[in-house]
């Protein structure tokens, strides 16, 4: 606890009489390399001789946040602190500090030199031997600008002073009386005990000097209540944030859904977090979903939505959906909601005719009507399913597309059976009316057959229309399972899945599932249709004449191999015309990505070039399908006419005699009608053929492993302490060792940096700590588990990575420094004051709302700060850098380093800089692949034939 103190403005002379004057007491303590300073016992004073020391409170078993309370420069005095009711002192050396370890009995002791001084005119003047080294630094003018920590007088004391109550009067003295008092020229009796011309003559008592050693318990219990208040206030400020993220959120649903209510803010209960849950599970289970528990600890626990809690603990994506106008007449699906007065959750379900309100203790059930629906909120939640984490078959997606579809699926098969049927009255129909009834001239039967095919046209169109609406609607549900789906599948692949695949075919590839849909969508009644009805008219043509009906079948097996043929030659030509759009597209957004290289390097004519021959190949692709196309319509047209042609000439050749008219009538319509179906159907199959070349684009997609599987461990709150044993890794199978059998643990607090020459595999090794890669051998361990083991994802919401090259994403600087948590402007200006950006913004004309919109909005620098703030906005328990601050100057870096420092997180950097190096508490060098040198900065450089003194001399050279 500083007891004594110099005024700002007299700090530099002050320091250096101080230093003149004590600077060779006690013992010398030379802190480098070291992360902490344990000040021992209150009867110790430390002299800072070089350097700084930063001092903290921290509580009493040094597990919650360490609270910065100053720092003290060189000729600073420390005296030594005692344990608090709740915190104590820690201090942390600063680069190159060195401090003096003083006993306090050493002040008075004589000294045996004689020694001079001088007055305020220059003149000198004899210092006795005698003198202690307190009185010799005294005399040299030290106490001239000193505040000195006192216990306020006794009420006694004070009354008694000015002639008041007598001195026996009882009194006593609070936690709040201690204060710094500064003797300004003249004298002061301090109550009845002293009395001084300076503060010098009131440190001349150790009476005084005791008495200001028991005070710092004090002082200590006061500083325990301007903690708590802080820590009061930051807990007001975030539960304010929370509030604001909530109405922020709400508005960014509103403007995707159409302004979407907002919910009330509600301060979320143990027992609201289990009706939650048990609503959710209801939702989940009616969607299909398997529901994990909601996450009992860690950092999403305090912020999120109960809801999106329970969601992220289950790997489930949501979306927010509005419920307005006559909503409990749509089935959109299962759904949490929440009722507007209490806010009590309940899963909204679909019965028949509309939806009922759940409850999710009781599982009573209240159907939602006009009356009642005013009792629910406007906003609910949607539950996405996500793909099996297993690989996926074409019929393994169809039938997650179908699940929960069975209602339609019916409704589809009924009325295409009534269609069909129907249907087949028409060759029956034209049989009799052409071959019977118009030879008799019996009018009304021609009259009633008629009247009866035209109420079977108005009977099949009426179901034709409810067929329609019922694929439409399996197409609205199918894209609304599939699309997410998918996209759910790529972002939880792992990192190294997209290093094989370039943007625009992974791109082109998840949008594909939409297009394949649209193919697929038509095909499946269209198939259903074409087979009953072609089976209906191939017995109808067996019933009439076998001979002709082989004749028919034989014509059919013509037909339908020219069109097969015809059908899978163009697929061939698609199969390229997919693979080279999506090279197209690709190559299209790299060159406009690149664009502002391409013009430094004046090679826009080279990449104009390269684009034009890919487009001409796509060109002359798609006039091969055209041709193909052309063909295929052609012989559409054609084979009708020749296929009833021939079936004339056989009637009037080898058949003839062997059916009536009224029989070759029902028999040619039934031939006409059967040629139609397999037309349809071979139509259909190259339909789906063509999709096949889509499918190749999104089967890696569906055949990778999700990075997050249902059997990974949550880590819990990580402390920070992280260890790397033994790893090995290679980016091929065959290919050479980047890493090999790298070992190093670094401890909770520590800042650990990594350095080497370019190549030696420090990028690479950063990648495996944070699970981008895997080992081919060893393990990565937080806090003893084995990250291959845990959630990855749930690890890096508690750690703050800054990867080499990092680029923001298009937005508001807000938008990018909040990401998707739902932080408030002030938290985002303090971590952008962390990563030494907020003077930056606020010489902005729109400050935290100015667009960054790829890398021509700000510079180099402010974007790494940019993305540091990014990382530091959580506060997380542990930092990853990769030469993060390579663009910064020297003085935006130290603010850096300091404000990570502050925040006492586990800072793991890859740096080259010198000044970054020697600011760690130990350094790793790698070389090779390998750990070559582990150890302080100090000791390192101290070692001239090592490895990290020949990089340092290098840079200096």
């Amino acid at each position: 606890m500083t007891t004594v103190r110099q005024e700002q403005e007299q700090e530099g002379d002050e320091g250096d009489l101080v230093l003149g004057a004590l600077g060779t007491l006690g013992t010398r303590v030379d802190c480098a390399g070291l992360n902490r300073l344990d000040l021992q016992g209150p009867q110790v004073l430390w002299l800072v001789a070089a350097g700084a020391l930063d001092l903290f409170a921290v509580d009493a078993a040094e597990q919650g946040h360490w609270h910065h309370l100053g720092r003290l420069e060189a000729g600073a005095l420390l005296l030594g602190p005692v344990a608090g009711a709740q915190h104590t002192l820690v201090a942390r050396p600063a680069r190159d500090c060195v401090v003096h370890r003083v006993g306090l009995r050493e002040l008075y002791q004589p000294a045996h030199t004689q020694t001079w001084s001088y007055d305020a005119y220059g003149n000198p003047q004899y210092v006795p031997p005698t003198s202690s080294p307190l009185e010799y630094a005294l005399a040299l003018g030290v106490g001239r600008g000193l505040s000195v920590l006192f216990q306020a007088p006794m009420a006694e004391e004070r009354t008694a002073a000015h002639g008041g109550a007598p001195a026996g009067a009882p009194s006593s003295a609070g936690d709040d009386d201690v204060f710094w008092m500064q003797v300004p020229p003249g004298s002061v009796q301090y109550g009845s005990l002293y009395g001084a011309e300076a503060a010098a003559d009131l440190l001349m008592d150790p009476a005084l000097w005791q008495s200001m050693v028991d005070q710092q318990y004090r002082l200590l219990t006061a500083l325990d209540r301007w903690i708590e208040q802080l820590e009061r206030t930051h807990e007001t400020r975030t539960a304010a944030g929370i509030k604001a993220g909530e109405a922020v959120r709400a508005q960014a649903d509103q403007t995707l859904l159409a302004a979407i209510g907002r919910r009330s803010a509600r301060r979320t209960t143990a027992a609201d977090a289990d009706a939650t849950y048990a609503a959710c599970r209801l939702v989940a289970e009616a969607a299909g979903i398997e529901l994990a528990g909601p996450a009992q600890g860690g950092t999403e626990s305090d912020r999120l939505d109960p809801v999106e809690r329970v969601a992220l603990a289950s790997r489930v994506r949501t979306r927010a959906v509005r419920l307005d106008g006559r909503w409990w007449r749509e089935n959109v699906g299962p759904l949490v909601g929440h009722r507007a007065l209490s806010g009590a959750p309940v899963a909204l379900l679909w019965r028949r005719g509309g939806y009922a309100a759940v409850h999710p203790g009781t599982g009573r059930e209240t159907p939602v009507e006009k009356a009642n629906a005013a009792e629910f909120e406007p906003r609910a939640v949607m539950f996405y399913r996500p793909l099996p984490e297993r690989r996926l078959t074409p019929a393994a997606l169809l039938r997650f597309c179908l699940r929960g579809t069975r209602g339609d699926l019916l409704h589809l098969g009924l009325a295409g059976l009534v269609t069909v049927a129907i249907g087949a009255l028409v060759p029956v129909a034209t049989g009799k009316v052409l071959g019977e009834y118009v030879p008799r001239a019996q009018e009304d039967l021609i009259a009633q057959v008629c009247l009866a095919v035209l109420l079977s046209g108005v009977v099949s169109a009426a179901f034709t229309l409810l067929e329609n609406l019922t694929i439409l609607r399996l197409e609205g549900r199918i894209e609304a399972a599939l699309q997410p789906a998918v996209w759910d599948r790529l972002l939880r692949l792992p990192t190294r899945f997209f290093t094989q695949r370039s943007t625009g075919e992974l791109a082109s590839a998840a949008m594909g599932i939409s297009a394949i849909r649209r193919l697929l969508a038509g095909v499946g009644p269209v198939v259903a249709q074409s087979v009953t009805v072609g089976a209906m008219n191939l017995g109808l043509l067996f019933w009439f004449s076998v001979p002709m009906a082989l004749a028919a079948i034989g014509m059919l097996v013509v037909i339908a191999a020219v069109f097969l043929g015809l059908g899978l030659w163009q697929v061939r030509w698609q199969r390229r015309l997919v693979v080279l759009g999506n090279k197209l597209n690709n190559q299209a957004f790299q060159t406009l990505r690149g664009l502002p290289k391409l013009r430094v390097a004046a090679a826009e004519n080279y990449a104009y070039a390269a684009w034009a021959g890919e487009f001409a190949r796509s060109r002359e692709l798609q006039q091969k399908v055209g041709r193909i196309k052309n063909l295929t319509t052609v012989l559409g047209a054609v084979y009708l006419p020749v296929c009833t042609l021939l079936m004339f000439m056989l009637l009037a050749g080898p058949a003839r005699g062997a059916m009536s008219a009224a029989a070759f009538l029902t028999f040619n319509t039934s031939v006409t009608m059967l040629l139609t179906s397999v037309t349809q159907l071979t139509g259909s199959f190259v339909s789906a053929v063509a999709a096949l070349p889509l499918f190749e684009e999104i089967r890696p997609v569906l055949d990778a492993t999700p990075e997050v599987r249902s059997g990974s461990t949550r880590p819990g709150p990580l402390s920070g302490a992280v260890e790397a044993r033994r790893l090995s890794f290679r980016y091929a199978d065959d290919g050479p060792l980047v890493l090999d059998d790298v070992s190093f643990a670094v401890r909770p607090g520590e800042f650990v940096a990594i350095v080497g020459p370019s190549g030696c595999g420090k990028s690479t090794l950063l990648r495996l700590l944070i699970g981008f890669d895997r080992p081919v051998s060893g393990s990565v361990l937080y806090d003893g588990q084995d990250l291959a083991a845990l959630d990855p994802s749930a690890v890096r919401r508690q750690c703050g990575v800054v990867l080499q090259h990092a680029q923001p994403f298009t937005g508001s600087i807000l938008d990018v420094i909040c990401g998707t948590e739902p932080y408030t402007p002030e938290e985002a200006m303090a971590a952008a004051e962390l990563a030494g950006l907020a003077a930056d913004i606020e010489r902005m004309p729109m400050g935290l709302h100015t667009i960054v919109a790829g890398n021509g909005a700000i510079s180099g620098g402010q974007r790494q700060r940019l993305m540091i703030a990014q990382a530091l906005i959580r506060r997380p328990r542990i930092l990853f850098f990769d030469e993060a601050t390579s663009a910064l100057d020297n003085d935006t870096q130290r603010v850096v380093i300091e404000s990570t420092r502050k925040l006492n997180a586990t800072r793991v950097v890859i740096a080259h800089r010198l000044s970054t190096v020697l600011d760690a508490d130990r350094v790793v060098v790698m070389e090779d692949g390998k750990v070559v040198q582990q150890g302080t900065p100090a000791d390192l450089l101290a070692d001239t034939g090592g490895r990290l003194h020949e990089l340092v001399r290098r840079q200096l050279a």
